[in-house]
């Protein structure tokens, strides 16, 4: 294909001679015999590659834009051909500032790494686990299934062989056993989101509560709380996004005032963005931390599971706060 024979596929596709997807792959031939007529000498192989795979999937749709009364055909292809490449060339610069800072990261956090290993149960691993499938259970259901014999509660609380603070049994020996389960059930179950597999364990040990069925409301409450679930992921994504352009940034205005001979001209706008990225990253950090976002189902819904009225069950959660119980405890 010639240039001349270029400017004519328009009027090929047009007359039906042939489509847009061979027109595609024919200029994509005529650009890589030609590479010097498009700058692209000095691009190395991998580059010309991820520009065939673009141009392929891209220009067909571009080419359907094309307008005769605004330019030559081959003026359009060369600037396709140029944004492309363009495009390319940001992604690759994004992808190695990405790449450098996970490496920097995994620097700085290098000796809490090797303090998690450490800690690792190896021999968990060859445990076989059963694959959990949810099935929804009622309400109802669910608080027949809380019906403990009192005695079995006033036992496990007074015994020295469970994984209980030796506070929180201190604490809860004086109340009666039905008080007991619904303090600690509603907290439970008010932390139904980051409750622990331990934890589900302790409780319906104590309770003598099937497993299953209070994985199951578990997983319903979760179901409930999905909108709140979507809203905090969003929150996280911003605040990396914001950490990720707070560490850019200072990595670019460190580089501009070692290697520059006027890095104040460039690290004005910098600076500038530096201190907007950084207050953002601070401030949503410092909601995540303190809990805005806290993904707990409402009193409502507890009381509703529970089959107690909303009074109630705000009365066992400032009660449990009073007493100082912790669900990490239990």
């Amino acid at each position: 294909m010639t240039r001349d024979e270029v400017e004519l596929v328009p009027e090929k596709v047009t007359s039906g001679e042939i489509s847009w997807e061979q027109a595609s792959r024919d200029l994509i031939v005529f650009v890589l015999r030609n590479k010097p007529l498009f700058a692209l000498s000095r691009y190395d192989e991998d580059f010309i590659s991820d520009l065939i795979i673009e141009f392929l999937d891209r220009s067909i749709k571009s080419f359907q834009f094309y307008t005769k009364e605004y330019g030559s055909f081959f003026s359009y292809l060369y600037t396709l051909v140029k944004n492309l490449c363009s495009s390319l060339v940001k992604k690759k610069a994004l992808k190695n500032i990405i790449d450098y800072h996970n490496i920097s990261e995994c620097i700085n956090n290098y000796e809490n790494e090797v303090e998690a290993y450490q800690n690792i149960r190896y021999a968990d691993f060859d445990m076989p686990k059963v694959p959990y499938r949810y099935t929804p259970i009622s309400y109802k259901d669910f608080q027949i299934a809380c019906k403990t014999d009192s005695y079995h509660i006033k036992q496990i609380i007074s015994s020295e062989k469970n994984s209980f603070a030796s506070e929180i049994k201190q604490k809860l020996s004086d109340f009666s056993p039905i008080m007991i389960q619904n303090i600690i059930m509603v907290l439970a179950l008010k932390s139904s989101y980051y409750i622990t597999e331990e934890q589900i364990e302790a409780i319906t040990g104590l309770f003598n509560i099937d497993n299953e069925k209070f994985h199951q409301i578990v997983q319903e409450l979760k179901k409930e709380m999905e909108t709140r679930i979507e809203h905090k992921n969003m929150m996280e994504q911003r605040r990396n996004k914001a950490y990720f352009n707070h560490k850019r940034l200072k990595s670019q205005i460190e580089w501009n005032e070692i290697n520059d001979d006027t890095p104040e001209y460039k690290n004005y706008t910098l600076k500038k963005q530096y201190n907007k990225n950084t207050q953002n990253w601070n401030i949503l950090n410092h909601q995540l931390e303190e809990g805005k976002i806290m993904i707990r189902p409402t009193t409502k819904i507890i009381a509703k599971v529970l089959g107690l009225s909303t009074r109630q069950v705000t009365y066992y959660q400032s009660t449990a706060r009073k007493l100082g119980i912790k669900l990490y405890k239990v």
